[in-house]
C-alpha cells in the first residue's frame, strides 16, 4: 500500500530512524493502515553559501539506507537491520521511499540465496564491499537501479535528534520493557506512560527500538515513522533547516565512525535541500509487508519472506513511476 508523507528533511531525518532497529522477531500482521494526508507547509530557502558544492542535487537518485546496530559489535554479524530505498526526483518533483524487510529472501549475488539484509556483510568479506554487494542485491531483487548507499549505526539516531531539540510524540499506548537491551550485555529499562511526550535522542531511540508492545516490527515500524514526522514537523516549525545545514560538516566530522557512505557531504546536502523543495503531495511511501511476502522456514531453521514477485513488481512500478511515465500509462 502507498501513503504520502509531508516533505523536509525525509532524507537526512531518514537516515536517523534506520538506527532503530535489533535483532528479528516475529511478524504479526496489523490492520490496513489508513493514508495520512500531510499539512501544506512552505517552501524552505537555503542561501547557496551554505551548500559545501554550491548545487542542489539536479538528477533524479536512487539511495539505499541501512541501518546496523554496532553498540558492542564483538561476536556480532554485519548484517544490517533496517533497509529503506529512497529515490528523488528534482525535476519531476516526487520522492519515493519504499521500506524493505530484511528477512526478504533473495538471491546475493555470488552468495546464492539469503536474507536480504545480508548482502552488506558478504561484501565485506568477500572483497566486493559492503555497500556495493548491498546495492545489487536491493538492484536485482527490485528491478531498481541503486546509485549511493548509506550505512547507519544508533549514534546518528541519537545525535541528529538532539541536534533539532528533540520530538514530540503521543504515544498511543504506554510502554514497559524491563529488558531493553543496553549498550553491552545487559538491560537498561525503559517505561513510557501513554500520551505526550517531549523526547530527547536516546529516548526517541527507545521508542522507535522496543518491541515490548502488541506486533512487535510492524507496530515498531509505525513508531518509527512516527519520529520520523516529529523531526520533520520541528525542523518546519523552527525552520531549523538552514542552521543543520550551516552545522553539516561539524556533524560530519562528529559522526566519523558511525555511518558509511559513498557519497559525499555535499552531496548529502544537495539531496536534502532538494527533497526540502518537493511538494507534500508528491512525496509517497510504500512497504514491502505480508500483502507482498509469504513466511517460511528454511531447512536450517532460519524464518524468512519469500516474495511474491508479481506483487512486489507491480508495487515498484507504482511507486517509482515518474508523473510523466503515470501519465502516459494507458
Amino acid at each position: 500500500m502507498i501513503r504520502r508523507v509531508t516533505p523536509l528533511t525525509i532524507l537526512l531525518l531518514g537516515l536517523t530512524v534506520l538506527a532503530a532497529c535489533s535483532p528479528s522477531a516475529p511478524y504479526w500482521a496489523p490492520p490496513t493502515p489508513t493514508v495520512y494526508y500531510a499539512p501544506a507547509t512552505p517552501a524552505v530557502y537555503i542561501p547557496p553559501e551554505l551548500l559545501p558544492d554550491g548545487q542542489v542535487q539536479p538528477e533524479a537518485t536512487t539511495v539505499l539506507l541501512m541501518g546496523i546496530d554496532r553498540r558492542g559489535q564483538s561476536g556480532r554479524t554485519n548484517n544490517t537491520d533496517a533497509m529503506m530505498l529512497f529515490r528523488l526526483d528534482p525535476q519531476g518533483q516526487v520522492i519515493a521511499i519504499l521500506s524493505v524487510p530484511r528477512d526478504l529472501y533473495v538471491e546475493i549475488p555470488g552468495h546464492g540465496q539469503g536474507r536480504i539484509n545480508t548482502g552488506y556483510a558478504w561484501g565485506k568479506r568477500d572483497g566486493t564491499g559492503g555497500l556495493a554487494l548491498a546495492r545489487q542485491t536491493v538492484s536485482a531483487a527490485l528491478g531498481v537501479p541503486v546509485e549511493h548507499a548509506v550505512l547507519i549505526d544508533f549514534k546518528v539516531f541519537v545525535t541528529l535528534i538532539d541536534a533539532i531539540g528533540g520530538v514530540d510524540v503521543d504515544a498511543p499506548y504506554g510502554i514497559s520493557d524491563p529488558t531493553y537491551p543496553d549498550g553491552g550485555i545487559g538491560y537498561d529499562p525503559f517505561y513510557l506512560s501513554a500520551g505526550h511526550h517531549h523526547l530527547d535522542g536516546a529516548t526517541a531511540l527507545k521508542y522507535a527500538r522496543t518491541r515490548a508492545t502488541p506486533g512487535g516490527d510492524f507496530t515498531r515500524t509505525v513508531r518509527q515513522r512516527q519520529i520520523v514526522v516529529a523531526a520533520r514537523d520541528r525542523v518546519m516549525n523552527l525552520n531549523l533547516l538552514p542552521d543543520l545545514i550551516a552545522q553539516s560538516p561539524q556533524l560530519w566530522s562528529t559522526l566519523q565512525g558511525a555511518f558509511e557512505t559513498d557519497l559525499t557531504l555535499g552531496e548529502i546536502v544537495g539531496l536534502v535541500v532538494a527533497a526540502s523543495r518537493i511538494p507534500a503531495d508528491q512525496i509517497k511511501t510504500a512497504s514491502i509487508d505480508e500483502t507482498c511476502t509469504q513466511p517460511w522456514v528454511t531447512p536450517g531453521g532460519a524464518a524468512v519472506l519469500i516474495p511474491l514477485q508479481d506483487k512486489i513488481n507491480a508495487l515498484v512500478t507504482d511507486l517509482f513511476s515518474s508523473p510523466q511515465t503515470a501519465a502516459s500509462t494507458p
